[in-house]
């Protein structure tokens, strides 16, 4: 399971990119209301592709829209990797590439499995740049 995980982030790690990963966290007031948002930054490598035809299953769900992109993600990111402690990439996180473009991951469409372990994540991003 382990060589398996291993030969997958390898693969991610020399297709993809770096980008900054970044996860805000609101504090609600005694009322509900928001009254602060911090925000977590740390490293992580992300193989982005199309969406293709053969991806029935994202176009079934309806996320095969113009700014969509699938990512692939490690299961999980640890410290060496981040700079920030062990991360592992949730819908609502923000991503940003090396050209300060800015991402959403819309949804994780799926955690791929083997052996019961989980292996990688695949997510649906949304450009969400409003400037380009």
């Amino acid at each position: 399971m382990t060589n398996v995980r291993d030969d997958l982030q390898e693969i991610i790690t020399e297709h993809g990119n770096n980008y900054t990963l970044i996860r805000q966290t609101e504090t609600k007031d005694t009322m509900g209301g928001v009254s602060a948002i911090s925000e977590e930054e740390y490293t992580v490598i992300v193989y982005v592709n199309d969406i293709m035809r053969k991806d029935r299953n994202i176009h079934d769900m309806g996320l095969a829209i113009p700014g969509n992109l699938k990512a692939f993600f490690f299961h999980e990111y640890p410290d060496s990797i981040t700079g920030n402690g062990t991360v592992s990439v949730m819908a609502g996180d923000i991503l940003k590439d090396s050209d300060s473009r800015s991402w959403r991951v819309e949804q994780i469409i799926g955690d791929r499995k083997f052996c019961g372990s989980n292996i990688f994540i695949v997510g649906i991003i949304k450009k969400i740049d409003l400037d380009q």
